[in-house]
């Protein structure tokens, strides 16, 4: 039998009774809907002028109590009372109450990332801002937690957002399980419990005792029809956003007009790389990127990296020496004609390549510990032209996209620029056509080197390459190729001017220009490609003149164009440059064309997307035709009642069920004082065939599975730009170990020199101290000669002094 119990405050004690026949206590209405966990369970009550709740209701703070028999099913607060004055001139109010896991509505939580948090981490966090943030009686303690000893993590971050969606929409997630609020009586504290709903007690939760659905029995009726609201024939799939990342510029070395190589002979942005790959070009050594990681290696282990290092220990009376520690007379051995400079870095690096056994030595470093020049020295000058140039200057010229046709013609809607007539918006042209009649050739030449940023398609455009140069040109070769396979550069890919970009197969390519910081990105996305005042440049002029006066590189080791996302992963590239799929005929026939998105967070790559694209269109045609079920039972006291969360067993309904089913009750509404023996079930869309009961647990740990993989997924998005970072550091780490070991090394020296002249002092003065012993000793041994002297002498006066002559004279 029910109870509902009124309370001024949340936690006053003083009870005052709103609804119990057995005392006479009444309603007009009361209807109590309890809900899954995912929900907050709510009230309505009507009452007239003889209730003590329709003088004492003040929201948030009236609170009310529901017990079946001595079992408490609900606690709640008021949240809004509705006055009403009926036909017949009666007032009644009608009150809603809310359950107490809403206080978990009422305090906010604040910004929190964690890439590697376990769920009891989270949920940790959760409630102690919560309690932070709301009074003792609205505070909410932990009582069973079924995760705390699990070891699974996820990358996690919570927004500014209040705790119940904290709980519910990161937690729960993330982690699965289900929570239920406890509100304790006895303490008056609210309590809560992180079930895991894969244990025994909640997926075996049929019991002995547990009621069967069956007609005339407890079923007294069900309703049921299919949902079509959700269904999609034509799916728009999108995937992540699309963040511009971070690309490490190439170096801008390159080959001279009169064939002379030109290229670093510094480090560049901390790091000897590019001038060990030109100073192996230079003399004739083919290395691969391992093969500069193990010189780097080298040097890191020689040197430090440091070209005035030295090595305090001689060797054969000489000190190792340089970037390479090369002894002296062995450097000259092998140093080529005009590189003679031990403390200069590359001329370090040419000897170091004019050694037979250096690059071996360098592989196998780690394994030796050392590296001992050997063999006759490889050439006495280096076998390529050679100029010196500083390595941040531009080498790369500027050329024409065509060089056997050079600069030809242009009509005025070729020209960049505004031209009147022209059919584009304000009569602006944001680059440079050259037409496949007035500009033949297919092969499309680098207009300016630089580094490939970008292979990629964009309606209107088509297929496009952007390459970015470290004097800072974004350059966009667009409109010329029908397909990905008609482009003859990849991404990070670092190219010299006159280098092929690709083959022409379309009546022109359009090429844009724009300068760093105002990127193609921002003039092409932010809508400013008709724009005569952006910053958009004329290639024509560019190549005519050879730059902009003032042009230089850049000493930015990376690129990137923009902070802002540019839209979502889409299907086009891999789905014959549509955007969308169909379902399959029969849906189309049964619903016509409905379009739909749908995002797909997880899917980083156009090939996912279109994977998980159509393993959505395949559920929906297994479950567009579900009930939806709604039912009517009596709570037979033979049988325990029917609780939210549950599955019960049912028998066959004839046509509306085939077949036996465990039913999941999501919803459970209870009119306490007109039809209180008699619930109506609101049935999950998930509906278990007996047969598929049993395995329901491993299809819950696949999906855990499913959610731990996306979660990988996303961390080795998040790896390279951490590698990038960690380049970087490293870089600067290594730049100011190179003055540290510099300094490291010479304070060893000068420790050295003190340690020898100190022990040089210690000697001399210990040599001092003997001396000083010695002559004290001396004096020592004569002061006792003497008193031992004085003392026979003294003796001897005594003696003569007593002796009387004979004849009694003295």
């Amino acid at each position: 039998m029910y109870r509902i119990i009124g309370y001024n405050g949340p936690r006053t004690k003083n009870q005052n009774v709103i609804y119990d026949i057995h005392e006479n206590k009444y309603v007009d209405e009361a209807k109590l809907t309890l809900k899954d966990s995912m929900q907050i369970d709510d009230l309505e009550i009507t009452v007239n002028k003889k209730n003590w709740l329709f003088t004492h209701n003040h929201p948030f703070k009236t609170h009310v109590e529901v017990y079946d028999d001595n079992k408490l099913i609900f606690r709640g607060r008021l949240l809004k009372p509705t006055k009403e004055m009926k036909s017949s001139g009666r007032f009644s109010h009608t009150y809603t109450f809310e359950s107490i896991e809403a206080y978990l509505v009422d305090s906010a939580q604040r910004f929190y990332y964690n890439y590697n948090a376990t769920a009891t981490e989270v949920l940790n966090h959760i409630l102690e801002w919560h309690n932070k943030d709301v009074s003792k009686s609205h505070q909410v303690w932990l009582k069973r937690n079924d995760f705390e000893k699990s070891k699974t993590t996820h990358s996690i971050k919570i927004d500014y957002m209040n705790s119940w969606e904290a709980l519910n929409n990161i937690l729960i997630k993330k982690f699965g399980g289900q929570l239920n609020f406890i509100y304790d009586k006895e303490t008056g504290k609210n309590y809560l419990e992180y079930i895991d709903n894969q244990s025994k007690e909640y997926v075996n939760s049929i019991t002995h005792n547990s009621p069967v659905l069956q007609i005339g029995s407890n079923l007294k009726s069900i309703n049921f029809g299919m949902d079509p609201s959700n269904v999609v024939t034509r799916l728009v799939p999108l995937g992540a956003e699309k963040k511009p990342k971070k690309i490490r510029i190439g170096s801008d070395y390159t080959v001279d007009a009169d064939g002379s190589i030109t290229g670093a002979t510094k480090k560049v942005h901390g790091s000897w790389r590019d001038a060990i790959k030109h100073a192996a070009r230079l003399m004739n050594v083919s290395v691969s990127a391992t093969d500069v990681d193990a010189i780097l290696n080298l040097i890191r282990h020689e040197s430090g990296g440091y070209t005035h290092a030295v090595n305090p220990t001689p060797v054969l009376g000489q000190h190792a020496t340089g970037l390479l520690q090369f002894l002296p007379t062995t450097f000259n051995t092998y140093a080529v004609a005009g590189h003679h400079n031990i403390l200069n870095g590359f001329d370090s690096l040419l000897a170091g390549f004019n050694v037979p056994s250096f690059l071996d030595d360098a592989r196998n470093w780690n394994t030796n510990r050392n590296w001992i020049p050997k063999g006759t020295p490889r050439y006495k000058e280096i076998p390529h032209k050679y100029k010196s140039k500083a390595h941040l200057k531009t080498l790369n010229k500027w050329g024409w996209p065509f060089p056997s046709v050079g600069e030809g013609k242009f009509s005025s809607d070729q020209l960049f620029g505004v031209h009147a007539g022209n059919g584009r918006r304000n009569s602006f042209h944001d680059g440079l056509d050259f037409g496949s009649v007035d500009h033949p050739g297919s092969e499309i030449h680098a207009i300016h080197g630089g580094t490939v940023m970008e292979v990629g398609y964009e309606a209107g455009i088509g297929w496009y390459v952007l390459t970015h140069s470290s004097d800072g040109y974004d350059i966009i070769y667009q409109e010329a190729f029908s397909s990905e396979s008609k482009i003859s550069v990849k991404k990070g890919q670092h190219i010299k001017t006159g280098g092929v970009i690709g083959n022409r197969d379309t009546n022109h390519v359009h090429i844009g220009v724009c300068k760093k910081p105002y990127s193609w990105s921002m003039g092409f996305y932010k809508g400013h490609s008709f724009d005569p005042h952006w910053h958009w440049l004329d290639p024509l002029k560019l190549i005519q003149h050879g730059g902009q006066k003032g042009d230089k590189a850049s000493t930015a080791k990376y690129y990137k164009e923009s902070d802002t996302p540019r839209g979502r992963i889409t299907i086009k590239s891999v789905n014959n440059d549509k955007d969308y799929i169909l379902a399959d005929k029969d849906m189309i026939d049964e619903f016509g064309y409905i379009a739909k998105p749908v995002i797909f967070d997880s899917a980083k790559t156009p090939a996912d997307l279109l994977k998980k694209a159509k393993e959505y269109l395949d559920k929906q045609k297994k479950d567009f035709n579900k009930e939806s079920y709604k039912i009517s039972a009596l709570e037979l006291p033979q049988y325990d009642k029917f609780e939210v969360g549950h599955r019960y067993p049912t028998q066959t309904f004839g046509l509306v069920l085939e077949q036996e089913k465990y039913l999941l009750i999501t919803q459970k509404e209870i009119d306490i004082p007109n039809s209180p023996h008699n619930s109506s079930l609101q049935i999950g869309d998930r509906i278990t065939g007996i047969a598929d009961y049993q395995v329901e647990t491993n299809n819950q740990i696949k999906k855990q599975i499913a959610n731990l993989q996306n979660s990988v997924i996303g961390l080795t998005d998040t790896v390279p730009e951490l590698q990038n970072n960690t380049d970087d550091l490293e870089d600067k780490v290594y730049g100011d170990r190179n003055h540290s070991d510099a300094g490291i090394g010479s304070a060893k020296a000068r420790v050295k020199f003190l340690k020898r002249a100190f022990n040089a002092l210690k000697k001399e003065t210990k040599d001092h101290f003997k001396k000083v012993d010695d002559i004290q000793k001396d004096h020592e041994t004569r002061i006792k000669n003497l008193e031992s002297k004085v003392t026979s002498l003294s003796a001897t006066v005594s003696a003569l002094q007593n002796a009387k002559p004979e004849g009694g004279k003295n």
